[in-house]
This record gives C-alpha cells, sequence and structure tokens, in this order.
C-alpha cells in the first residue's frame, strides 16, 4: 500500500471498490458537501487491493463472447472502470493496498506491506470470494467464475478445448449452481459454440449441464421468474440437475447425488467444470473481534453496524458492514435477503448516511428492504425480470438490463460520455455472440 496517501485526519475507510463501496464512498461525500467544514477534521478514504471497478454483471458476457476484436485488453475496458476516474473531482483518496487484518482495539487496519492505516469509521465492503464447501475435486479442477482474470481463463479454456474436438463431435460442460451467474453463463454457451462453429466450419456439439442443489434453479426468485427461465433453458436444450448435490469431482468427471437419495451417485463426464455453486464473504476479523455468521458475514442491526460478540462491549458501533459483508436479518421475515447489486448499493448508501448523522449527532437511519428490481439474462438478447408488479421477458427485458448497465456507468462517473463510451464498447462485441 502506498502509505504515503494515507491521510493525517480522521479517516472514514471503506474497504472494497465494488458496488457497495463505491456507492458509500460516493454518498459520503455528496452529503459532506452539505457541511464542507467536515472535510477540515475528516477524509474519506476508498481502498482496494484493484485499481478498478468491474461490473461483475457483465463476467458471463466476457467468458463467452468469440468475436475477434475480443482482446482481453478490450473487453477489460468494456467491464473495468478505473478507480481513479470514478472519485475525479471528488475528495475522496483512494489507496491499492491489499488489507490482511483489523486491530478493533487500535481502530486501524493492517496491509500486506505490514503498514496501517488508523481509521475513525469503518465500512466493510470487501464483498465474497468463492466457495468449495469442502467438496474433493472442486477446487481443483474447476474453473470459478468471480472475477476479470476468471473470465478470461474460462474462455480461452473453452476455446482450447473446442479445438481439441473433431467435426461432429460433443463438447461437455458442467456448470455447479444454478443461481444468476451459472444460469447467465450457461445459455450464453451455446452462443459462443455456435459462433467458434461458424468460423471453423465444424459443428461441434455443446452438451451443456447445470447442477442446482435446491429444488429449482434460480433459489430466492419467485416462482413465475424460475418457471419461465427454467422453461427457456430446456427449449434451449440445456439439462437442468436440479435438487442434486456436487459429491466429488476429478479430472474427467463431476458426481452428483439427488438430495432425495444421497447414496446413488450420478456421473457426469466433462471437458470443462465451471463452478458458481456459492461465495463466502472475504473476512479481515479474527475470531471475537466482532459477531459473525458461519460464512464469515458480519452480523448487523438495522443500522448496517456491526454488532460486538459481548453484548456488554460496543467495540464496534463505528464498524459498519454492507453487501457480501453483511449478515443483515429481514424484521418481516427474519431471513438474510440474497446479496445483489442492488441491495450492496442501498446498504451503502445507509452506512454512509449513518456515519455522517453520527458525527454530526443526529440519530441514525434504519435500513429498509424494499422489492428492487431484477433482469437475468437467459441467452442471446432474451432476459426475464421484474419491475416492482410487472413481468417483463424477451427482448424487452434484454433491452431493459442494456438500459440498467448504462444507467449505472453514468451514475458512477462524471464523465457521462466516458459512460457511454464504455457501455457501447461491451454492448459491441458481446452482442455479437446473440
Amino acid at each position: 500500500m502506498d502509505i504515503q496517501r494515507a491521510m493525517v485526519k480522521k479517516n472514514i475507510v471503506i474497504l472494497g471498490a465494488g458496488f457497495g463501496g463505491i456507492a458509500c464512498a460516493m454518498k459520503l461525500e455528496k452529503l459532506f458537501q452539505k457541511k464542507r467544514a467536515l472535510f477540515k477534521d475528516f477524509a474519506i478514504a476508498l481502498i482496494d487491493k484493484r485499481n478498478y471497478h468491474l461490473y461483475t454483471p457483465a463476467l458471463y458476457d466476457v467468458a463467452t463472447t468469440a468475436v475477434d476484436d475480443a482482446s482481453p485488453l478490450n473487453i477489460k475496458k468494456a467491464v473495468a472502470t478505473p478507480t481513479e476516474e470514478i472519485i475525479e473531482h471528488s475528495r475522496i483518496k483512494f489507496v491499492q493496498g491489499h488489507v490482511v487484518g483489523a486491530n478493533i482495539t487500535e481502530k486501524k487496519i493492517l496491509f500486506s506491506d505490514e503498514t496501517a492505516l488508523h481509521y475513525e469509521y469503518l465500512v466493510l465492503a470487501l464483498g465474497s470470494e468463492m466457495a468449495h464447501f469442502g467438496i474433493p475435486g472442486v477446487k481443483e479442477h474447476s474453473i470459478s467464475l468471480k472475477w476479470l482474470d476468471d473470465a478470461i481463463h474460462i474462455r480461452a479454456t473453452i476455446r482450447r478445448k473446442y479445438e481439441e474436438k473433431a467435426h461432429d463431435s460433443q463438447l461437455s460442460m458442467v456448470v455447479g449452481g444454478g443461481g444468476p451467474t451459472g444460469v447467465e453463463f450457461a445459455a450464453e454457451l451455446l452462443g459462443y459454440i455456435r459462433k467458434l462453429n461458424l468460423k471453423s466450419g465444424r459443428a461441434v456439439r455443446p452438451i451443456i449441464t447445470v447442477v442446482e442443489g435446491a429444488p429449482t434453479i434460480l433459489p430466492g426468485f419467485d416462482a413465475w421468474t424460475t418457471r419461465t427461465a427454467t422453461k427457456r433453458l430446456t427449449a434451449l436444450g440445456i439439462f437442468l440437475k436440479t435438487g442434486c448435490l456436487v459429491s466429488r469431482a476429478d479430472e474427467k468427471a463431476v458426481f452428483i447425488k439427488s438430495s432425495s437419495d444421497t447414496v446413488t451417485e450420478e456421473q457426469l463426464p466433462y471437458d470443462v467444470f465451471i463452478w458458481s455453486g456459492g461465495v463466502q464473504a472475504v473476512n479481515i476479523f479474527s475470531a471475537g473481534q466482532v459477531a459473525q455468521e458461519k460464512r464469515g458475514k458480519m452480523e448487523t442491526d438495522a443500522y448496517m453496524t456491526c454488532l460486538s460478540p459481548d453484548k456488554h462491549l460496543d467495540v464496534a458501533r463505528n464498524i459498519f458492514a454492507i453487501g457480501d459483508n453483511a449478515c443483515f436479518y429481514d424484521p418481516r421475515t427474519h431471513r438474510s435477503p440474497a446479496a445483489t447489486a442492488r441491495l450492496a448499493i442501498e446498504q451503502g448508501k445507509v452506512a454512509a448516511e449513518n456515519v455522517f448523522r453520527d458525527i454530526l449527532g443526529s440519530p441514525r437511519k434504519v435500513f429498509k428492504i424494499w422489492r428492487y428490481p431484477y433482469v437475468i439474462p437467459i441467452g442471446g438478447k432474451y432476459a426475464v425480470g421484474k419491475i416492482g408488479p410487472f413481468k417483463i421477458e424477451g427482448l424487452l427485458a434484454w433491452v431493459f438490463h442494456e438500459l440498467v448497465e448504462l444507467y449505472y456507468l453514468w451514475s458512477i462517473t462524471n464523465d457521462n460520455w466516458k459512460a457511454l463510451k464504455r457501455w457501447w464498447r461491451g454492448l459491441e462485441i458481446f452482442s455479437k455472440n446473440d
């Protein structure tokens, strides 16, 4: 970490430049503009080990594009926005560094280069990392779809495996996990192989199987969405193994068991095995510092404030957690809502509001969960989604998905022309697969 860039003021430190972290930093800076005198005493520091903000919903596109101009550099320009560009013309200070721990007694975060940075307020927005749940062989033989490098690696691996196939042969791909990432990726794979066939003059047949432990794909979504998505994937020729758990994997096959029959194993031979079966929170705290649930998420109250493991202590009052780092229970359902980009953004804004209010001595704001709109692309120019009570599917939903991406890019940069250019570059590259 470039510790020379760290401030000597009271630091409001936001860890992670993902959806939640960016939203938190920008909201806080906007609030501080109302009370400019606060800038004399406080500094807003955004910290991430990467120097860019990744638009992760586009990773399935990155992993499945076959167009000639889709070099890794061109792809990165389409889905990654430099952090310095986002915070340009603001008073947010960006520090690139790898956070490895924290000392909440001394109120400081620790970096891999053995430097440290003190904080007055801390917002955890480090996101998540892929979880393999200790399933034998999964980590060793699968490729995870989580980061930009993963997506580029998947694309190259599929291309290499394709080149090894003869005319009129099969290319078998198993996708572990039937959530949005797995569904989007599996559907888009067909377009990738179709493009490769057109270029090579061969007729390699893709055999794509999605394995999901829940009774349906897209667990957590409403019945209409799962039903519509299932119908679409089945029509595309994708095999769905729902209610099935991956029990193990080796270099040639994935072995699954039905949740109703945990004895009999079914073997799924593969050429490429993609894992999107679950995540766990990135955790920098040691045991006992703050209250945590089993996957490493920080338990929070309605203000997105972390809870102390000892109710008699108040050591975590100035620490907030959002997005994949937060375990917040909806008071209506008593369940933790599904982690989505929109949820992280809204939690980030509430955390910023509460830091600001705390400094002013005002009551904190309660985070309320709404039914956020969503749209899930399922191959080609087709998607399914809901906007409030309205259900949309097909081309209209796909167009809405693209406009949501444009709106988001506009919202995180002060230069609308750069945002439009980045969005158009991505649309131009990725839509050629459709």
